[in-house]
């Protein structure tokens, strides 16, 4: 499978309303058809190496969100900007609802896992026939200012 041909089917079948659609949900539906299409769509979305990182950028915009692929392990990640809680808030939930609404129900399953040290909340979708996992984070970090920092986190791999 190609990442153009997950891309064009999952198009069609993509009904969620847009006003969900923002970039951070866009980067997070890329990456969610390129790893139920497999190890040659991730690779299709491999960009130039980050600097002093065992890490490449993704081939395709992320504003909002720091993302890379792993040289040698078969997974993606990215992270948002810090955000104030309410941002990081607004931010998860309409990630949520690109995996709810976005990603087809007959392939993908949601599932709430208890969150761990410094995770407010954290979903995970498994792709039932490839096998592919996402895991969706919403983090707080103590800051040493008055407010923590928060951002929203997702990891990606092809088979879990």
């Amino acid at each position: 499978g190609s990442l153009a041909g997950a891309t064009r089917a999952i198009a069609a079948e993509d009904t969620s309303p847009p006003s969900v659609t923002s970039h951070e949900v866009n980067v997070l539906r890329q990456v969610a058809i390129a790893l139920a299409a497999g190890d040659h769509a991730i690779q299709d979305l491999r960009g130039p190496p980050i600097e002093h990182s065992n890490l490449d950028r993704l081939n395709l915009a992320t504003p909002g969100m720091d993302c890379g692929i792993a040289r040698t392990l078969m997974f993606v990640v990215c992270r948002s900007a810090s955000l104030n809680k309410k941002e990081a808030e607004a931010m998860f939930a309409r990630m949520i609802d690109v995996g709810q609404g976005g990603l087809p129900s007959d392939s993908w399953r949601q599932v709430e896992d208890v969150p761990g040290v410094g995770l407010i909340r954290s979903i995970s979708y498994h792709h039932l026939k490839s096998g592919a996992k996402i895991d969706l984070d919403l983090v707080v970090y103590p800051s040493g200012e008055a407010e923590p920092s928060y951002w929203v986190r997702f990891f990606g791999w092809t088979r879990f």
